[in-house]
């Protein structure tokens, strides 16, 4: 039997991504908040797994290194909101009333 992975979402991270709209790349999300680039991508991959978030691969502008990163941005319905309460309503409805997921420091 497989164990369940348990995941917090980072508050910090998510609000990132709320003063951010237009998304922000892993590395731009790690300077942010101050949590290492893998623990960026595991978050987002699963933001991304429950509809949370939108992950688009655009065009590096860095001369070195990668050619393509990736751009993490709230989904629209989250970032349209009027106040935190219904982002945090919309957020809970979305991860099916899984309150164990939301969040850690």
């Amino acid at each position: 039997m497989a164990d369940k992975i348990e995941i917090k979402l980072p508050f910090k991270l998510l609000a990132a991504l709320c003063i951010n709209p237009d998304g922000l790349t892993y590395r731009q999300i790690s300077e942010k908040t101050g949590f290492h680039i893998n623990t960026v991508s595991r978050c987002a991959s699963y933001m991304y797994n429950k509809g949370l978030v939108g992950i688009e691969q655009k065009k590096s502008n860095s001369v070195r290194g990668k050619k393509w990163v990736n751009v993490v941005k709230l989904k629209k319905e989250f970032i349209e909101v009027k106040n935190a309460t219904d982002f945090f309503t919309k957020m809970i409805k979305q991860l099916d009333g899984e309150l164990s997921d939301i969040f850690s420091g």
